[in-house]
């Protein structure tokens, strides 16, 4: 019995409620359809019950609003370091800011390029005292295939190739110094080493480009001229005797098989050393191919692995692989010919080159501009200090808590229940005078 009279209870309040009842005066003395005291009650809970349906959707409204709309904060750190910036960066991604003092940083303050040339531009092979100890006074005495007529030449010419791509570089490595990397905003480590790396790429594409051409125009001008070498390769100076009198001519080159002239085609043949020269007649210096070619290679004494002659010198030495200086036994088979490399205070065993390179042509070597390895060392840390952000910035975004959200409801409380009262009290007045007028109206009509 008890639940039930408290059900009916309730029922009763919920039926009854008002939070009106102090504003009988609300609707105004001279509202004649109001002066009832029992219609300004039935209004006033009509706009009550209305007044907390209003007020339960806007409670919702409003819960579920700052709910759904998290907060945003913005974040600001300062001394800035590569380590705080790498954890930064990893948390936070792009939401991460850290503006540049200083927008643009030159490559040569943090930016380190370690060249290593190819070891044998760097070794006894290129010195001068080496190419002197191979020159003979008398090379042009020994046939165009004998490597005594052009050894010291073809030293002298690796040594010419390698001093020209050691300047080319370092003259390229002042390009890279003197690049910029702009960028408003600190980049990561990553993006630092992206840039850079794509920077010199381009660079050493164009310098191993610009090399190889310039040695390229040197043998097209040599060929489409027909320039003469002094080395006796594409021709020699022919002086016969006949008659009492001397003949001067120069006579053009020919191969083994008596038939390929340097004119006409294009010749690499294999160095060596040879138990013939151009031949004395009568006491007198007599160059002439006299001999029979057909037994030019029958007889040589020595190879010279590696090392080829061609119509042109340049064109020979870019076809050799310089292999002769990575073997031990042809290395001795050179002190043999030449003597004055015996008399010279050179370690000849530690100056045999490692077999890295063996095989590889002096062209392929060019084309790579003789550059055994190039390191790129990047030192982020100066980075960040040329770069010099004073702060980071970010933006982390919270979920609204509990507290939060009761307070803010309690902060709109007040003018919340002002304005749903006025609401639902002129919407509830509006509908009694318009019901009323709609009464009157039907009224008249019944009377007539």
């Amino acid at each position: 019995m008890n639940l039930k009279a408290g059900v009916q209870e309730l029922l009763g309040q919920v039926r009854t409620y008002n939070v009106f009842a102090h504003e009988e005066g609300e609707y105004g003395d001279d509202d004649d359809e109001l002066r009832d005291r029992e219609k300004i009650i039935q209004h006033q809970r009509y706009a009550s019950r209305l007044y907390v349906i209003l007020f339960i959707v806007a409670f919702y409204v409003l819960i579920m609003a700052t709910v759904m709309n998290p907060q945003t904060r913005l974040i600001t750190v300062s001394n800035i370091t590569p380590t705080l910036f790498d954890h930064l960066r990893s948390n936070y991604g792009q939401e991460l800011s850290c503006p540049c003092s200083t927008i643009s940083v030159p490559y040569k303050a943090f930016v380190s390029n370690i060249i290593s040339l190819d070891p044998v531009c760097t070794s006894i092979f290129t010195s001068e005292q080496w190419i002197e100890a191979l020159y003979l006074p008398n090379a042009s005495a020994y046939i165009m295939f004998d490597f005594r007529a052009t050894a010291s030449s073809q030293f002298e010419l690796l040594a010419a190739l390698c001093s020209f791509s050691n300047d080319t570089i370092y003259q390229n490595i002042d390009t890279i110094d003197g690049n910029q990397l702009i960028n408003v905003q600190l980049l990561s480590e990553d993006q630092v080493q992206s840039q850079v790396n794509s920077t010199i790429e381009v660079i050493r594409g164009n310098l191993q480009t610009q090399v190889p051409s310039i040695v390229q125009f040197l043998q097209i001008a040599t060929q489409s001229n027909s320039f003469v070498s002094a080395l006796n390769t594409a021709s020699y100076l022919l002086i016969r005797f006949s008659s009492n009198k001397y003949t001067i001519g120069v006579q053009p080159e020919i191969t083994v098989d008596y038939n390929q002239y340097c004119e006409t085609e294009s010749i690499k043949l294999p160095l060596g050393f040879y138990s013939i020269s151009y031949i004395n007649h009568s006491g007198v210096t007599y160059f002439d191919n006299g001999y029979d070619a057909s037994q030019k290679f029958s007889n040589i004494s020595e190879t010279v692995s590696g090392f080829f002659n061609a119509c042109y010198p340049l064109d020979a030495f870019l076809a050799s692989t310089l292999n002769c200086l990575y073997d031990g036994s042809c290395f001795k088979t050179l002190l043999k010919y030449f003597p004055a490399l015996n008399q010279t205070n050179l370690n000849w065993t530690a100056s045999i080159l490692p077999s890295s390179q063996k095989d590889v042509s002096v062209n392929d070597r060019l084309s790579n501009v003789f550059i055994d390895q190039w390191s790129i060392h990047i030192n982020y840390s100066q980075y960040v200090t040329e770069c010099a952000p004073s702060i980071c910035t970010y933006t982390i975004t919270d979920r609204t808590n509990f507290s939060y959200t009761i307070s803010l409801l309690l902060s709109l409380y007040g003018g919340l229940i002002i304005l749903l009262r006025f609401i639902a009290s002129s919407v509830v007045n509006v509908a009694s005078k318009l019901k009323f007028r709609s009464t009157i109206i039907n009224n008249d009509h019944s009377n007539i």
